[in-house]
């Protein structure tokens, strides 16, 4: 039982101390989460490791997406979905759903491993159960 507590504490005195929002809480308590649109930085398909970052929508030009706050990290599950929009493996034609921007088609996490090669970021939802990545959703913007 102390075992757990101290765990517990230790947990949260890591969050207090990196600087984690509030928010981040819901994602380490284990609920399932989607975060709004983040920009993937850096992924290792080897190790699972994902670096994302949040952004903010820019009125000029033509409501740009730029990153915000600080870079986050997460562990991508081996069986998570990908869906690709156009940079993680639709090519040049967009894969999207029409209302929402969001890609569908099936891609694989060695792809998306591909597409953040060489300081590229892909911009996506992220759904994850605690610090877990079980979906990737890229978001298509012109």
């Amino acid at each position: 039982m102390f075992a757990a507590a101290g765990a517990v504490a230790a947990l949260l005195l890591s969050g207090a101390c990196s600087g984690a929002k509030p928010k981040a809480a819901a994602a380490d308590s284990g609920k399932v989460v989607t975060t709004p649109v983040v920009l993937i930085k850096k992924y290792d398909a080897a190790s699972g490791a994902l670096e994302y970052q949040g952004t903010k929508k820019v009125q000029e030009p033509d409501e740009a997406i730029e990153p915000s706050g600080p870079v986050q990290t997460a562990t991508v599950a081996k069986d998570a979905t990908v869906l690709g929009a156009v940079n993680i493996c639709s090519g040049e034609d967009a894969t999207v759903d029409d209302k929402t921007g969001v890609g569908v088609k099936p891609c694989t996490l060695r792809q998306l491993e591909a597409a953040v090669k060489d300081g590229a970021q892909v911009d996506a939802y992220l759904t994850m159960k605690g610090r877990t990545v079980t979906k990737v959703a890229e978001v298509y913007h012109p």
